[in-house]
């Protein structure tokens, strides 16, 4: 074959093979564009449904019961404040700095549910009470935390104080006692406890929960608020929500 004839012949074959590849290039991709398109249009299809299935609002749904019982518990890590220099400040109340410092964490699980839920004007409208437990944390609450002590700020003995002039009055005294420092139990604080000065004022005091003070006890197992939302298939756009104190 002449020199001229086996070029041009070899230019043709690589035309062809180039042909070959640009074909089945184009295949290739139509095989994977057009599956990619449809599972695309099915998953724009699918994804809002399961959205809204998972957060539809009304009775029996699986957005109801995650909403009424949420499978999430919060983690909380309360503080004490400790006063370290109660003597001080007896001698020398006018120059004494109060000096507190933060006891260790007392570390709790908050669950939150809704209660005494009521469903109205056709299910369009909800009413319930907001509900929080607490318990303590397994692990990082310690064992050895129910035997702390200490000089702690006393919240019912901070507010009664401030009904009454820089000098309190002498029924300051004959009520809440003359000694302001003394050793109490930290857990009790937050979990609840008993005293002279909180059965004084027990009686003026709104709320559930008032056989005994402390921070934790006076919000465990209450239900704090109460809420009023409006639900359906315009919940986004016209969206509804009222708020009433319980007291």
């Amino acid at each position: 074959m002449p020199s001229n004839d086996y070029h041009r012949y070899l230019k043709s074959e690589q035309r062809k093979r180039r042909m070959k590849l640009i074909i089945l290039e184009i295949l290739i991709s139509a095989l994977l564009i057009i599956p990619a398109i449809i599972f695309r249009n099915y998953l724009k299809e699918l994804i809002p449904k399961k959205i809204i299935a998972a957060v539809k609002l009304e009775p029996g749904s699986e957005g109801f019961k995650n909403w009424r019982d949420p499978p999430i518990t919060t983690r909380r890590s309360y503080y004490l404040f400790n006063i370290n220099n109660p003597l001080d400040i007896v001698k020398d109340p006018k120059s004494t700095t109060i000096n507190c410092s933060d006891t260790r964490p007392y570390t709790y699980n908050i669950k939150t549910k809704k209660t005494n839920i009521q469903w109205l004007e056709s299910n369009t409208q909800i009413s319930y009470d907001v509900e929080r437990l607490f318990t303590r944390h397994s692990k990082q609450f310690k064992a050895s935390s129910v035997n702390d002590t200490g000089i702690f700020i006393d919240l019912v003995r901070a507010i009664f104080r401030t009904q009454f002039d820089p000098k309190p009055a002498p029924s300051f005294y004959s009520l809440g006692g003359y000694n302001a420092f003394y050793y109490t139990n930290a857990v009790e604080q937050l979990e609840g406890f008993t005293s002279d000065l909180f059965t004084t004022v027990r009686e003026k005091m709104m709320g559930p929960n008032t056989d005994k003070s402390g921070f934790i006890y006076r919000q465990n197992g209450s239900t704090l608020y109460n809420v009023s939302i409006q639900t359906g298939k315009k919940t986004f756009q016209n969206f509804h929500f009222e708020y009433r104190r319980k007291d």
